[in-house]
């Protein structure tokens, strides 16, 4: 059983491709990138950020430009983890010329521990109804994260029947591993 619920979060573990929606399960294969255009004023237009494959999903520049004059910006998505990649972001979000929904969206997915995890096991329209954050405006707390996970976890077993799962007996424990990853870790109430 533990083999099996270990393939289940690994097969949801990596940031989900904004163009073939398959795992991006190393830092090193991911691309982070937009459009930038002008307004008739001459005034910089960015938007389409997105999170992809670096080397097969990225936006044809090509096209981009014939079909909208844009042009297509980016970087690796190396640049966007860690302590440097936190102030990359909040720069973005200073400069003010993404649209700061996506600007945070990218944020929560690449610096918080177990958001991408969440949203590729219940889907992005689901968070909000499974659980709203205490916060407010999708910024989730570890404990909702992890709770979150716990009820992925129990919903997957129950829908797959299996016979020596209790759900109620069962809960999750999260903790921060070394390369900014989310562990999760299936553990036993012990007050049962």
């Amino acid at each position: 059983m533990k083999q099996a619920m270990h393939l289940k979060l690994r097969n949801s573990m990596g940031w989900r491709c904004a163009t073939c929606g398959q795992l991006i399960t190393s830092v090193s294969d991911g691309w982070v990138e937009w459009l930038a255009s002008e307004d008739g004023a001459g005034s910089t237009i960015l938007n389409g950020l997105r999170l992809v494959h670096r080397e097969s999903c990225r936006y044809d520049p090509r096209t981009v430009f014939r079909n909208g004059r844009s042009v297509v910006e980016g970087l690796s998505l190396e640049r966007f983890v860690g302590p440097d990649g936190l102030i990359l972001l909040l720069s973005l979000l200073a400069v003010g010329e993404l649209p700061p929904s996506e600007v945070i969206e990218l944020a929560k997915r690449v610096q918080i521990p177990g958001y991408e995890l969440v949203r590729n096991l219940v889907g992005q329209g689901n968070l909000r109804k499974l659980l709203p954050p205490v916060l407010g405006h999708g910024c989730y707390l570890q404990s909702e994260i992890a709770e979150l996970i716990g009820l992925a976890m129990k919903d997957r077993e129950v829908a797959r029947n299996v016979p020596d799962v209790k759900p109620a007996f069962l809960s999750v424990r999260t903790n921060l591993a070394s390369d900014g990853q989310m562990e999760v870790h299936r553990i036993r109430d012990r007050r049962i």
